[in-house]
């Protein structure tokens, strides 16, 4: 049995029509989380709130980190990171055009493609978010410049635009441009974070939450510990954020203007600390002639009273040069004459040991002599008779 194809706009409009509980009945899967089951940031840390941030409305409040399937947060839109066709491909485009079903895709058809850095609205059809913000980011491959992070922070800037223009409160972003894009995950969370914390604060009466959706767990450590450099525990949104960013429509934004007023105030603190280099010169000259004034001395008579302490700390502290001179002579004399009597007595231990060595040698000498002497005493005797004697013949004993 074949099903009849489902004409988008017609679904579109039954869709965003029905209420929510009308709505779960028909997601295509089963699962689904809803926002109040995530966190925000401020909840997932535990810290208690104190007197100062009491009744005041944090940052830390409007954002929070999950780690998971983008395609099964029920809030009101999830950023799809698209090609420029808008037509779905792999990662998370692809996924996103799988659960919302065959509706997106023909929805996109008619949106003509997108450039890199904007964004366009469809409806969420089978997804729990109602709808999907498409946006095309930049094409890294592991460089970063200039382009790619205007590109890749225009992405962010025109998303939450469209949150705002269509009345959404609930956002979820998936991390823009680093798949197959190449855009590197430390830079691209720091775009991220940045970029949204900097809307939030202007706009923070228009959004309830900022969902960073990661499905690794690198995104997700990298995440976890910017967010704490970014999203500080005492910032917070105020009634004159919202002022200031109401004004800002006409022209420079509360965070440029809070800028330049810090700059200024600034540089007017750096010109009262640090006076003009010839006022200070002036100053000096001024407090050198008031203590004069109050010494009551001349100049010349401070000069004389210097030499005349010069030369006493030299009488003091130094002595005449020809006393030194004659120290200094006598001190290498005295050395000299030291180093002659070493070499004097170097020379007697060498006579002496010279008189030992003749010594040994006439002992051993006079030793040698009696045993010759011996020797030739023996050699005189006569010999003893042995076994190897030749024996006298038997015959000759008979004549």
């Amino acid at each position: 049995m074949s099903r009849k194809k489902k004409d988008w706009k017609t679904e579109k409009d039954r869709v965003l029509n029905m209420s929510l509980e009308e709505r779960r009945k028909e997601y295509r899967r089963s699962e689904y989380v809803p926002l109040d089951q995530i966190n925000t940031w401020k909840q997932s840390q535990s810290t208690e709130v104190t007197e100062e941030e009491e009744g005041k409305d944090l940052l830390r409040d409007k954002v929070s980190l999950y780690k998971g399937d983008i395609t099964i947060l029920e809030v009101d839109a999830i950023v799809n990171a698209a090609n420029s066709s808008l037509l779905g491909g792999g990662g998370v485009d692809g996924c996103i055009h799988k659960a919302a079903g065959s509706c997106l895709y023909e929805e996109c058809i008619t949106l003509n493609g997108c450039e890199t850095g904007n964004a366009k609205i469809t409806c969420g059809y089978d997804l729990p978010a109602k709808y999907v913000i498409h946006t095309v980011g930049p094409v890294a491959r592991g460089h970063v410049g200039e382009t790619e992070t205007k590109d890749l922070t225009a992405c962010y800037q025109n998303s939450l635009e469209l949150v705002k223009g269509f009345g959404l409160r609930s956002v979820a972003f998936p991390c823009i441009s680093t798949g197959i894009y190449g855009f590197p995950n430390e830079p691209a969370a720091n775009i991220a974070l940045e970029t949204v914390k900097s809307w939030v604060k202007e706009n923070h009466d228009k959004i309830e939450r900022v969902i960073f959706c990661v499905f690794l767990e690198a995104d997700y450590r990298i995440y976890k510990e910017k967010i704490l450099q970014v999203f500080q525990d005492n910032d917070v949104t105020t009634e004159e954020d919202t002022e200031d960013g109401q004004k800002a429509g006409a022209g420079t934004s509360p965070s440029k203007e809070s800028r330049s007023k810090n700059q200024s105030e600034d540089r007017h603190d750096d010109d009262e600390l640090d006076p003009p280099k010839e006022d200070a010169d002036n100053h000096t000259a001024m407090e050198q002639e008031t203590l004069d004034s109050q010494t009551g001395e001349p100049e010349e008579k401070k000069a004389d009273e210097k030499s005349e302490n010069k030369e006493m700390e030299k009488d003091a502290t130094g002595e005449p040069e020809e006393k030194k001179a004659d120290e200094k002579s006598e001190n290498t004399e005295m050395e000299k004459d030291a180093t002659e009597k070493d070499t004097e007595i170097e020379k007697d231990t060498e006579k002496e040991k010279e008189k030992e060595k003749e010594k040994e040698m006439e002992t051993d000498t006079s030793a040698s002599e009696q045993i010759n002497a011996k020797v030739e005493s023996l050699e005189g005797s006569d010999p003893t008779e042995t076994d190897s004697s030749p024996s006298k013949d038997p015959v000759d004993k008979k004549e």
